[in-house]
């Protein structure tokens, strides 16, 4: 899917490089309508020294860096895969997941998560710091990369993102493009 890009020169070129796992982040700022831009832009900024390959807010889908190349996201876990941020607060409680701007933004982001796993190859399953060190595929969060490879002391998505709904909806989203292709 084409999305708008905003691009970030915080990159490594990385043409052949093999994604496995999908890195769900928080970008600690409020899920405003144009937040997906703002962090974007921060990301392109010359002193940021960050990206992700995207950035999600309730109403766009951003890109920053090309999939084939390595975003700066998740020091130890950025090389196999794809950073995708997410508009919110690491230390949002449940009842914020379930808020409406939430819930578009969850929705948003399982559409543009099931299409990364497909592309990849990837399943849509949870994995944790345990997973992250033995190089099982999945999706996990940046808090999982930090306790994995202690390179950074990061806690997003945060202990009260909703993984069971979010993977779900993940799931949700392939299965119905499947059935869209078997329908023709």
């Amino acid at each position: 899917m084409p999305y708008p890009l905003i691009a970030s020169p915080h990159f490594t070129r990385a043409p052949d490089r093999r994604v496995t796992t999908v890195v769900i982040h928080t970008m600690e700022i409020p899920e405003r309508v144009d937040a997906a831009r703002r962090c974007a832009a921060w990301f392109a900024s010359a002193v940021s020294e960050v990206s992700a390959h995207y950035c999600v807010d309730a109403r766009e889908i951003v890109r920053c860096v090309d999939e084939a190349d390595i975003a700066w996201h998740a020091r130890g876990g950025n090389a196999s895969s794809i950073g995708v941020e997410l508009a919110g607060h690491a230390g949002q409680s449940a009842d914020e997941w379930a808020d409406e701007t939430s819930e578009a933004i969850l929705e948003r982001a399982a559409v543009l998560v099931g299409d990364v796993c497909r592309r990849h190859g990837i399943p849509v399953r949870r994995i944790r710091a345990s997973g992250l060190v033995r190089g099982v595929s999945g999706i996990t969060g940046h808090a999982d990369v930090s306790a994995a490879f202690r390179r950074t002391d990061h806690w997003d998505p945060g202990p009260a993102f909703p993984w069971p709904a979010f993977l779900r909806r993940v799931r949700d989203v392939q299965a119905a493009r499947v059935a869209r292709i078997d329908v023709g």
